[in-house]
């Protein structure tokens, strides 16, 4: 297998917006005959091959709606275009990465995930480093940070104030690192016990909180 290609969505979209959002997700649902070829997730996005699917793949309809509701923090649920319209360019702002590189199955294995990326961590470590992020979401992929390697990102959590967007579900939780870094610990989009519009709404709550105290 050929290992899959992520990162920045658009280079130059990335590079200059205002606030740099990366998303670190699992690993690439491949279907098996797509297995031996060259995938390039970025260039997916980038040339909108998604949009037939924004709506229909969790995944991406709630990275998309997230994603949305932290660049326009002042708009309300019920005013979010929908994923496959208006809103699904945001995504070309956003760097997203998986901890696994090479294509994998629709579920995923945390007992396996996490071996690769202690395997892989150096690598990982050094790609998130260079892109140099204000807001990391991790999408149900925080657990397998260690302390210390969040240091080496520039996350130095232990030394920073877990909060929860909504203290009632504990659904997300994040770190207002400084004033140029934030993380939040989500659950994956895929996730289905949780809808978009909680989804949206707690992830924008968390950003609102960080940048009226930056």
């Amino acid at each position: 297998m050929k290992k899959i290609i992520d990162g920045k969505i658009d280079e130059n979209q990335y590079d200059n917006a205002l606030c740099k959002i990366l998303w670190i997700l699992k690993e690439a649902n491949i279907s098996q005959g797509d297995k031996e070829k060259k995938i390039d997730i970025c260039e997916a996005f980038r040339e909108d091959w998604h949009i037939k699917n924004a709506l229909a793949v969790p995944t991406f309809r709630k990275m998309i709606y997230a994603t949305y509701g932290i660049l326009n923090p002042s708009v309300e649920w019920q005013d979010v275009p929908f994923a496959n319209k208006e809103a699904y360019n945001v995504i070309k702002q956003i760097a997203y990465i998986n901890i696994n590189k090479y294509p994998a199955n629709s579920r995923s294995n945390d007992v396996y995930l996490k071996k690769v990326y202690d395997d892989n961590k150096i690598e990982l470590l050094q790609q998130i480093n260079e892109l140099n992020p204000n807001v990391i979401v991790f999408g149900n992929t925080f657990m397998h940070f260690e302390y210390e390697d969040l240091d080496k990102i520039g996350c130095p959590i232990s030394k920073t104030e877990k909060k929860y967007a909504d203290d009632t579900t504990h659904n997300t939780a994040y770190y207002k690192i400084s004033s140029d870094k934030l993380c939040i610990n989500a659950y994956h989009p895929s996730y289905p016990s949780i809808a978009d519009k909680v989804y949206y709404n707690e992830i924008r709550k968390a950003f609102s909180d960080w940048k009226s105290n930056k």
